[in-house]
Formats: structure tokens, C-alpha cells, sequence
């Protein structure tokens, strides 16, 4: 596995320079720090758990900004030959989630949509014991463009507390996976 600390960095460097450049000028602008407990899907895999942190910073009544880094995993199935044996091994990768995203928000719903950063942290074998066991492991890239499409409804709890539902739709290009889901979001406004 390559191991390169540069992509995040420049990924976070975007998304503050982003952040800090829209206007403070109207009093409607609303800063919301919020936790995710997401269930995704992808491809055959089985429904995975992953939880994030997300920021957003609104600049008008309907628009906002709003980036996030989010855990999740991904169970890799596969299967090879030896010296004329077969074995199947399970290969659970590793990765953290970066979106940025453009949200409008009304009334009924709020439609989120922008790029996706997905890095590779790591992988382990989770296959049965078995005679093989995996040494190395690699995917194309350890870091993937994706897209990411989210709808929502924000229910209001208190005068700073909001509960948001959300389905979430987020294809990564380069390794040919779509993650289909459903977001869990509290988020307070700070």
C-alpha cells in the first residue's frame, strides 16, 4: 500500500479556503456542526455501518456549503488458485470519506450535491482460517474521485437543534463502486 500524506492535506486546504470565502455578511448565515450515523451499501456487499462529522455554513436563506469526513468500510471478495488449489479470501478495506457539497434547502426537501475524496486507510483479512493467508493487498488508487448526491428533510428539535434524515447516493469513479445509503445527521448551530 502507498503511503502518501499529501492528498488529504490538500483536500483539507480546499475545503477551509472554500469555507472561508463565503460571505459573513448576511444575518441569515448559519454555521451547523453535526454528527453522521450512515448505512450504506455498495455493489453485493452487505449493509455497513460508518459514522462522520460534517460542517456546513449557509449564505443565503436556501444555500449552503456543507463538507464532511465520514468512516466506512467495504468487504472485498475474491478468489484465486495456488499450485491447482482454489481459496477465497474477504478483504475489508478501509476508507475515510471526504465530500464537499453544494446544498439547497426548502421547506419540503433539501437536495445535496458535489465531489466526493474517498482514501484508503488500510485493509484487513477477514476470511475464515484457512491454509492461505493474505500478505499484501492493493487497489488501484488510495485515493478516489467520487460524486456524491444526498435528499433530506430537516426536522427541527429546538432552536439550535436539528434532526436531518437523508438518502445518499455517492459513485466512486475509479474502483467502479456505487454506495447507496441512508444518513442519520444531528447537527447544532453554533
Amino acid at each position: 500500500m502507498k503511503n502518501s500524506k499529501q492528498h488529504p492535506f490538500l483536500i483539507l486546504c480546499l475545503v477551509i479556503l472554500l469555507f472561508s470565502s463565503v460571505s459573513t455578511l448576511h444575518a441569515q448565515n448559519k454555521t451547523y456542526l453535526g454528527i453522521d450515523f450512515v448505512n450504506e451499501i455498495a455493489d453485493k456487499d452487505h449493509l455497513r455501518p460508518g459514522v462522520g462529522l460534517n460542517v456546513a455554513r449557509s449564505f443565503s436563506k436556501h444555500s449552503s456549503i456543507e463538507a464532511g469526513v465520514y468512516y466506512r468500510s467495504y468487504l472485498q471478495s475474491m478468489s484465486f488458485r495456488i499450485d491447482g488449489y482454489s481459496f477465497d479470501a474477504d478483504i475489508r478495506e478501509n476508507h475515510l470519506s471526504i465530500p464537499v457539497l453544494y446544498k439547497f434547502s426548502s421547506r419540503i426537501v433539501n437536495i445535496s450535491a458535489g465531489p466526493s475524496f474517498d482514501v484508503l486507510l488500510g485493509w484487513k483479512d477477514k476470511s475464515s482460517p484457512a491454509d492461505v493467508e493474505v500478505e499484501t493487498y492493493e487497489i488501484e488508487s488510495d485515493y478516489n474521485l467520487g460524486a456524491m448526491v444526498k435528499l433530506g428533510k430537516d426536522l427541527k428539535l429546538s432552536e439550535k437543534l436539528v434532526f436531518e434524515p437523508e438518502l445518499r447516493l455517492n459513485p466512486i469513479f475509479s474502483l467502479d463502486r456505487v454506495y447507496v445509503g441512508l444518513g442519520l445527521k444531528l447537527k447544532l448551530d453554533v
